[in-house]
């Protein structure tokens, strides 16, 4: 027989729902792991580790960023697609110089190209 205890797991952190556009959330990405209903995104802020949800289009977005990278994530609010379906919006921003993506190097001109 279980107990009528509410137990909640050590190291997850606070769990944050996105609700009202405008919400930000600013830290160190951690990178995505699977939830109990689905991904979920972890942050390391200063105020301490947040978790949250993951829908398709913020995941379309974070799995760019490397773990490690300063971001801020900010929810825009519901939106539809060109398909008429309604869906939650973000958007992410970077720390200049930090995890978007590789870095590119410089490709030199040919002989007959350079100023």
């Amino acid at each position: 027989m279980g107990s009528l205890r509410r137990w909640r797991q050590i190291g997850q952190g606070q769990f944050h729902k996105w609700e009202t556009p405008g919400q930000e959330l600013e830290g160190t990405w951690q990178g995505i792991h699977d939830g109990r209903f689905g991904p979920l995104g972890t942050l390391e802020a200063t105020d301490g580790r947040l978790t949250f949800p993951l829908p398709v289009a913020l995941r379309d977005r974070l799995v760019q960023v490397k773990p490690g990278t300063l971001v801020l994530v900010r929810y825009i609010g519901l939106q539809t697609s060109n398909a008429g379906r309604t869906f939650k919006g973000f958007e992410v921003f970077v720390a200049d110089g930090d995890g978007w993506g590789e870095p590119m190097t410089p490709m030199p001109l040919p002989f007959d190209k350079e100023a």
